[in-house]
């Protein structure tokens, strides 16, 4: 039988910390590309004149 050493478990959890956190950071950058995309087409489709005065 094999006895799972302490570090294994912390090794563990920072591997899985690490990948979580991944994720997120590419579903902020992701997102916020996304986001700017968005806009750059409104803007584009709003040049012919028709946009309102801000």
């Amino acid at each position: 039988m094999q006895h799972e050493n302490p570090d294994q478990g912390s090794k563990r959890v920072k591997n899985i910390a690490a990948v979580l956190y991944l994720l997120l950071m590419l579903f902020v950058v992701g997102g916020t590309y996304w986001h700017q995309q968005q806009d750059g087409s409104e803007s584009a489709n709003a040049s012919d004149g028709s946009e309102a005065v801000r």
